[in-house]
């Protein structure tokens, strides 16, 4: 039997006409199946994959962490319709996270006008990873933007601090400034009840629940432990403060302790981040594009890119 297709899914992706799956796993399946590959779709079984041995087919795991010659972790990479095909894991533990990023590599022509494209869909057209009110709202200018994660496995393992602590350090260093805190829309857990409290409780402190766009709009940099609004805050030009650990570092300033905020806010006010340049090296040299027209030959590639030997897995191509 030909090698085939593997695709590991959470349980609830799993309905049996395909319409829980994701419509990058939809389009990697159907367009697969059209090369004349075997793709199944299968529960990410996390033990059974970490303890996998070998294996002609090849696995994509959603949200994975697995090491091994013939699996490749996925998952969205911040913002629609880019995904992880990632030998190492997602966010903090991608490979890229690690990687060298050189901006004299990358075509600052190309990296602006892909810069704009990706303006001019996310931010003028208000959209972000999750639903933004659509509601326009206003904010004092120079702010301090902090955007909470609350609890999850893998923002906590990419923690350098508490939320509570990231809280703090920014009150005590941030100066004249306003802080903005959103809290995340689908998460209010751990830290975030008290990071609340205590901000009703300071002056010059706004908690929102404002489009992630019209807060980016106000501020002159963006904390947070390891979020998607680090990327959106490169679209905006607006420097980043990250306290955790993320593979979005080669573009903004990493704090491992509170005493360091000061510092960091500093820094990061006073430097010049490429960010045309890291967003087209990271997005378009490093990710998928599930709107590409080319994306199964674009995930061929990648797999060979990874090592992934690909022989007589499909019939055409």
């Amino acid at each position: 039997m030909r090698p085939g297709l593997i695709l590991h899914v959470p349980l609830h992706m799993l309905a049996s006409d395909g319409v829980g799956l994701p419509g990058f796993f939809q389009k990697i399946r159907s367009g697969f199946m059209a090369r004349g590959a075997r793709v199944e779709v299968r529960w990410r079984d996390t033990d059974v994959l970490t303890s996998m041995g070998e294996t002609e087919d090849i696995h994509l795991v959603h949200n994975g962490r697995i090491h091994h010659p013939r699996v490749l972790n996925t998952g969205l990479a911040y913002v629609f319709p880019f995904w992880y095909c990632d030998p190492v894991g997602n966010y903090g533990d991608s490979s890229l996270a690690t990687g060298t990023f050189r901006p004299d590599l990358v075509d600052p022509d190309q990296a602006n006008m892909f810069h704009t494209r990706l303006s001019r869909r996310l931010v003028d057209r208000r959209q972000s990873r999750y639903d933004q009110p659509q509601d326009r709202r206003t904010f004092p200018k120079s702010a301090i933007a902090i955007f909470l994660q609350g609890d999850s496995d893998p923002v906590n393992r990419a923690r350098y601090m508490s939320e509570r602590e990231m809280f703090a350090a920014v009150l005590a260093a941030r100066g004249e400034r306003t802080v903005i805190v959103k809290p995340h829309p689908r998460n209010l857990t751990g830290d975030t009840t008290h990071i609340l409290a205590v901000a009703g409780q300071s002056p010059g402190v706004v908690v929102t629940d404002a489009n992630v766009h019209d807060i980016l709009a106000a501020s002159d940099i963006t904390v947070t432990t390891t979020s998607a609004t680090a990327l959106e805050s490169m679209i905006h030009r607006v420097p980043v403060v990250l306290c955790g650990r993320s593979d979005l570092h080669h573009c903004a300033i990493t704090v491992r302790h509170p005493d360091e905020m000061h510092g960091a806010l500093c820094a990061a006010m006073n430097a010049s981040f490429p960010f045309s340049t890291f967003l087209y090296w990271f997005l378009v040299q490093n990710t998928l594009n599930a709107g590409s027209a080319t994306l199964i030959d674009d995930t061929l590639a990648r797999m060979t890119q990874h090592g992934v030997d690909t022989t007589g897995f499909v019939l055409d191509g």
